[in-house]
């Protein structure tokens, strides 16, 4: 059960913290900026969601000056670019306007590539020019010793359509090229030849999954296919505005992904649950942890203070795990914490037996689909990003 205490407060402090008073909170609730929930000892009586509070005065606190209108968008402020992909509203999750729950229970990564890319009736999968170029053995070789993100890096110059420069092209001719890519980055993670059978069952036969381990592949990539404007697809679109080729936007959201605040969330979860199976105790592992200062990796999203809906699409359709429930209990129990989708991709892994690193495979093959979508749509700006620094030295 949710712990009220951790998310939600009274009224008077919600006023309080707001500097307003109760009447101007019953109006922000009443238009959707602040969500509310029942007390557990009064379901009649109405408590205030602190994360959405907190939101609203840092918009508070911004004002209309600009400078600082600038900065606070930097830090996960408000949207500071227009965008169709994706929406992250009230905990959900929405695909041009579609809940990404619903369509992960049947949809697959190529279908919701078509959506994001805004295909329309055409579909750039099924186009001769969307199939890839097999690559020369020696360099999937060599590429082997490397990094994930680095080892995509390297092959994905090698692909002629990502070196195409996409400034003064028209959408329409890049999908083909796109399809392209998808397909040689999602061969890339699993070092083989690139395949034109949907992507799910590429990753199934290269990892040797079966057919229910291929529709639980299926419905992670299409829940990590976007998520709006982080890190990654920041960088894409930064990229993107000088009119770069979409090779290049690509290299871009993987360098961003390589680091460990970003790509790198799911190797520390599983360095958590590497813990759990040593000393078995998911409850002393945790309370050692919180006794050393240290965070515990994969739970609380700011975007997510009810639950991230990426994990709840997922975690439900894993096989039953003693370790998983103990851990995920323990931390919604002690700190009314629940897990992210980088958690929801390490238990995949660990359920299906999958070779390790094989969550962040998940996760780079699925966000290409969102970054070619960012790097389309901020290609129709025709606006270079170039933002202002605010000097702040001798």
């Amino acid at each position: 059960m949710m712990q009220h205490s951790d998310k939600f407060i009274t009224a008077d402090r919600a006023a309080a913290a707001l500097g307003v008073s109760r009447a101007t909170l019953y109006a922000y609730v009443s238009r959707g900026l602040i969500h509310t929930s029942g007390a557990e000892d009064d379901p009649r009586r109405k408590l205030y969601s602190a994360h959405d509070i907190e939101t609203l005065k840092k918009r508070k606190s911004v004002g209309r000056r600009p400078g600082q209108v600038a900065a606070a968008t930097l830090d996960w402020g408000l949207p500071v670019l227009e965008s169709s992909i994706t929406e992250i509203a009230g905990g959900q999750l929405r695909y041009r306007g579609q809940d990404a729950l619903a369509l992960s229970q049947e949809a697959n990564l190529e279908e919701i590539a078509c959506l994001l890319w805004g295909c329309g009736e055409a579909n750039p999968f099924e186009d001769t020019k969307g199939t890839p170029v097999p690559w020369p053995q020696s360099v999937l070789i060599h590429a082997a010793d490397l990094p994930l993100t680095e080892r995509c890096q390297m092959l994905l110059p090698l692909v002629e359509a990502g070196r195409m420069t996409t400034w003064r092209r028209d959408n329409r001719r890049l999908w083909s090229g796109a399809a392209v890519m998808l397909r040689t980055i999602a061969a890339a993670c699993t070092l083989r030849q690139p395949e034109t059978q949907p992507v799910h069952l590429s990753l199934a036969d290269a990892w040797q999954a079966d057919a229910a381990g291929a529709d639980l592949i299926r419905r992670a990539l299409v829940l990590q296919a976007d998520h709006e404007l982080n890190a990654s697809a920041f960088a894409v679109r930064v990229v993107a505005s000088t009119g770069a080729s979409l090779g290049a936007c690509l290299n871009a959201g993987l360098s961003a992904l390589s680091g460990p605040m970003h790509g790198g969330m799911t190797s520390l979860v599983e360095r958590l649950f590497d813990e759990l199976d040593r000393h078995g105790d998911a409850e002393r592992v945790i309370d050692e942890r919180l006794r050393r200062g240290e965070t515990i990796p994969g739970f609380h999203h700011p975007l997510y203070p009810d639950g991230d809906p990426r994990a709840a699409g997922l975690l439900p359709h894993l096989p039953p795990d003693e370790r998983r429930e103990e851990l995920l209990h323990v931390m919604n129990d002690s700190a009314g914490q629940l897990p992210t989708c980088d958690v929801a991709l390490v238990c995949l892994r660990r359920s299906l037996k999958l070779p390790r690193g094989s969550a962040l495979a998940l996760f780079a093959i699925a966000r290409t689909v969102g970054w070619i979508a960012h790097a389309l749509e901020q290609k129709l700006d025709d606006k270079l990003i170039r933002p202002r620094a605010r000097y702040v030295g001798l």
